[in-house]
């Protein structure tokens, strides 16, 4: 836990980082945020057009297509401030791990950190603002801890999402040049912004168990509108057991793969 602890004193001085990087670069970051409003208004767009033509999508109306867009919002917002881990094949195939490793602090931790990117802000802001635009003008009914419950799944369901990725991003110790798998693998992230309770049963165990999108709208958005309290409690439960193997899994290729790590690249 040691190096943890340093990491989270070290927190505000990754931020102060970050927040340079942007300052340097305004237009971009300005930019970017018109980017991520046009990009949610044409999501809203779609779903209006196809419920339009073809009626509600199951169970799903466009009220609570507007819930799902602003949770996928939040869990990716969450998900984006961590993006650094993209370029991790990268830095083990060429080396640059080293820069990582010859600190005195943890060097997975250390790569998150250093590169924590706050662009992530307005996407979680607008998710917020789309969730709270959702559940006033729709008058849709809920309770605190229903809306508790959802939160905590939704944030935790970024962790279901990025402990896999990382361990794709880590099978470059082993196969060198891993950027095909990483890209195919957040391709399917896509899915997490359809109603996947609708989906063949198949496709819900798998984007359950395997790649856990569900997590990061679906089931947040049931939870507010259709699920008991104790089934919330229980899909809560669930996540937080499929986490912690998560966790194990990708401790163990970490480890497994800093003793096959050449410091020269290749």
């Amino acid at each position: 836990m040691s190096p943890i602890i340093k990491h989270i004193k070290l927190v505000p001085q990754y931020v102060k980082l970050a927040v340079r990087r942007e300052v340097e670069y305004k237009a971009g970051f300005y930019t970017f945020i018109v980017d991520q409003i046009i990009g949610f208004a044409i999501w809203l767009v779609f779903w209006r057009i196809i419920l339009s033509r073809i009626g509600n999508f199951g169970e799903w109306d466009f009220p609570l297509m507007v819930l799902l867009t602003g949770f996928v919002g939040i869990n990716f917002g969450i998900w984006f401030v961590f993006s650094r881990i993209w370029h991790m094949p990268t830095e083990i195939l060429t080396g640059s791990l080293n820069s990582h490793l010859i600190k005195p602090v943890h060097p997975f931790l250390h790569m998150l950190f250093k590169g924590i990117n706050l662009r992530a802000i307005p996407r979680i802001c607008i998710g917020l603002g789309l969730l709270i635009f959702g559940l006033v003008h729709y008058d849709i009914p809920y309770t605190p801890a229903r809306l508790a419950v959802a939160g905590v799944i939704c944030t935790l369901g970024f962790l279901a999402t990025f402990i896999p990725f990382g361990m794709i991003c880590l099978m470059a110790f082993w196969i060198g040049r891993a950027e095909f798998l990483r890209d195919l693998f957040i391709e399917l992230f896509m899915f997490r912004r359809f109603p996947l309770s609708e989906f063949p049963n198949a496709f819900i165990m798998a984007f359950t168990f395997v790649i856990p999108l569900l997590f990061s709208g679906t089931v947040p958005v049931l939870v507010l509108t259709k699920l008991s309290m104790i089934e919330s409690l229980l899909l809560l439960g669930l996540l937080i057991v499929i986490i912690a193997v998560q966790l194990t899994l990708f401790i163990i290729i970490w480890r497994r793969g800093l003793r096959r790590y050449e410091s020269f690249g290749g």
